[in-house]
């Protein structure tokens, strides 16, 4: 069974929300957390409020050990994740977040979007080898964990390059030589953002020249996809779900709920490959149900957080913009249009209708599928 990894995304998988479905969803293994960032020359704030937000008792150095316990108890590891132009941008991210006490941080080098490409981040680095180098030298000499002896793990997410798919090629036997736990690689390239063809032949030449565990990133939407992502690249480690999931919260634990097993541990499957095409683990009454629940966390903390409506609704109104498969079309343009809390509850309440309950059904399945990108 495959490793399912919640893809962070600026703005969406905020700590809140991120507390939120472990409660309530489950089924990932580890949620990655948006990147933090070099401002005014330190760690942005912002970011690491962010962090301490989702796990404070783990986001401290007091409590070191508690995240790499949680993990042993098979819950779900909250990992940080950095995003850096130069070694010294990477040494001060990764010095901050390990006097926090965090034991494994996610390096980005995939990030796309023009603001951190331009500034020789994210998908800009893929073109640097040299820098990519200086930074898999200072992961090699990286601190021991104060409780044990083992050091702290680092891993990396990628893209195939920012113009060509030559980059990520150009990079992978540094990446092979540096003691990374593993690689998230999404198959596009960064000027592509999230549209466009995913290069599975890249992808698969990649997938047999790494020699770290390998996870999979990229249009992820359904229980079958992930099943057909196992079946085809048996080596992998686990695949990184963002868009899917914010899309379908249930995904990872549908998925979970195929791994049966006989009295010899064997995981059966193929009664998972039948299932996987038509799984639907819970009724459109009881997603909504935990779809609400888990709104009704990020209402609150934004409501404790923020003042006045505008703010407020700027930080729940996000919450639906994925769901929109989840709900009538009617009440989503609501949703997205109201101006003050009151229009805004209104409409959440009439979400749990008999009618909207009835029109749910038969508009969620025709589409979710439209949220390929991931």
């Amino acid at each position: 069974m495959l490793k399912i990894l919640f893809a962070p995304l600026q703005g969406y998988t905020t700590g809140i929300y991120r507390k939120a479905h472990a409660e309530i969803f489950g089924g990932v293994d580890a949620y990655y957390a948006p990147f933090l960032r070099i401002e005014n020359g330190k760690p942005r704030e912002k970011d690491l409020r962010d962090l301490e937000c989702a796990n404070a008792e783990c986001a401290n150095a007091k409590c070191a050990g508690i995240a790499e316990e949680n993990a042993h108890e098979g819950n779900a590891r909250e990992i940080p994740q950095i995003i850096a132009n130069s070694v010294d941008e990477f040494k001060i991210l990764a010095d901050a977040l390990i006097a926090k006490g965090y034991t494994e941080i996610d390096f980005n080098m995939g990030c796309p979007f023009p603001m951190q490409v331009n500034r020789h981040r994210g998908a800009g680095l893929l073109s640097d080898a040299q820098t990519v180098q200086e930074i898999m030298d200072v992961i090699r000499t990286a601190p021991a964990i104060v409780k044990g002896t083992a050091p702290v793990k680092f891993s990396v997410k990628m893209r195939l390059g920012q113009e060509s798919p030559d980059e990520a090629f150009a990079l992978l036997p540094i990446l092979n030589e540096a003691p990374l736990s593993q690689i998230t690689l999404h198959p596009r390239l960064g000027k592509q953002q999230y549209k466009g063809a995913i290069d599975f032949n890249s992808f698969e030449k990649f997938y047999a020249e790494c020699r770290h565990p390998l996870v999979y990133n990229g249009g992820i939407t359904t229980v079958s996809q992930i099943c057909e992502v196992e079946r085809k690249y048996p080596k992998l480690t686990g695949v990184m779900i963002g868009r899917g999931m914010l899309a379908h919260p249930s995904l990872a634990a549908e998925y979970k709920a195929l791994s049966s097993k006989d009295e010899t541990g064997s995981v059966q499957s193929s009664n998972r490959d039948i299932n996987c095409a038509t799984l639907n683990c819970a009724t459109p009454q009881d997603f909504l149900g935990k779809i609400l629940q888990m709104h009704q966390a990020i209402f609150d903390n934004a409501c404790k957080t923020f003042q006045g409506d505008s703010q407020i609704l700027s930080h729940v109104q996000s919450f639906w913009e994925y769901l929109e498969p989840s709900v009538p079309k009617k009440i989503f343009k609501k949703i997205k249009k109201a101006g003050k809390l009151s229009e805004y509850q209104a409409a959440i309440i009439e979400i749990t209708s008999p009618s909207s309950l009835k029109t749910v059904i038969l508009e969620r399945s025709d589409r979710i599928h439209n949220f390929s990108n991931d």
